[in-house]
């Protein structure tokens, strides 16, 4: 795929690969350390623009058929799992265990957008946006995010990478770097746990439009592990 250093790329879903049984899942990924809490008054101003590829397909693989050596097929989470194994937005341990209960924080969410998206860092300067991040590992995929406009900080004006990533949180990210287009006006409460008026109702309708979230309640505060954050994004970018 054609890469720009303000350019994110989306793919339009065109069908579904059913794997048989003895395929093996290939890729060199990266899921490595820390992302966190959204302050209401991040602005959705996203500045890269959207191109199209040709091609986007997803697994389904058996039960005993093996994506990581703690993840099978039978997982309830697996066809989102290897989709983002094999598109190498994600990466196992050294044992090739996945540990799909581990948290996520906002530092890692940051850097796996950023690999969604596909990103270009070349020839950019992505560093000096928050404080708390400086000269950590992490610091180029928050303010590659935050130059993008998904990514914001707290009122004291800090990042807190560390701090979990919670379900909303995620899904507001995930929204607004795939620049997807929420509701102008939502008028009926998408679950019973969003109220209407606040700056999660837009976002919370969207999952609810596209059944990237399904059910009565969202659970907003939830904090992800690695299995159920893989999985939100998958279902935010299969709604494309």
């Amino acid at each position: 795929m054609k890469k720009s250093k303000i350019k994110m790329e989306q793919v339009p879903f065109l069908g579904v690969l059913f794997l048989f049984a003895g395929f093996s899942l290939y890729g060199i990924l990266s899921f490595n350390s820390s992302l966190t809490d959204y302050g209401d008054d991040m602005h959705a101003s996203v500045l890269v623009a959207a191109e199209l590829a040709p091609e986007y397909y997803t697994f389904e693989a058996f039960s005993d058929e093996e994506i990581f050596a703690d993840v099978t097929g039978s997982h309830p989470n697996s066809v989102a799992i290897a989709y983002f194994k094999q598109e190498g937005f994600i990466d196992g341990y050294s044992d090739g265990s996945f540990k799909p209960e581990n948290g996520v924080n906002r530092a890692e969410a940051a850097k796996i957008i950023n690999e969604v998206i596909s990103f270009d860092f070349n020839g950019g300067v992505y560093e000096d946006c928050f404080p708390d991040c400086n000269d950590l590992w992490f610091e180029a995929y928050v303010c590659a995010g935050a130059e993008q406009g998904w990514v914001g900080g707290f009122s004291d004006g800090k990042f807190y990478p560390t701090y979990s990533v919670t379900k909303m949180q995620a899904l507001k990210m995930a929204i607004l770097a795939l620049n997807l287009s929420v509701p102008s006006s939502v008028t009926v409460k998408p679950y019973g746990d969003v109220d209407l008026g606040t700056w999660m109702t837009p976002y919370a309708a969207y999952a609810k439009n596209n059944n990237v979230v399904t059910g009565s309640l969202f659970y907003p505060d939830e904090e992800l592990n690695r299995a159920s954050f893989v999985q939100l994004l998958y279902g935010v970018i299969m709604s494309q």
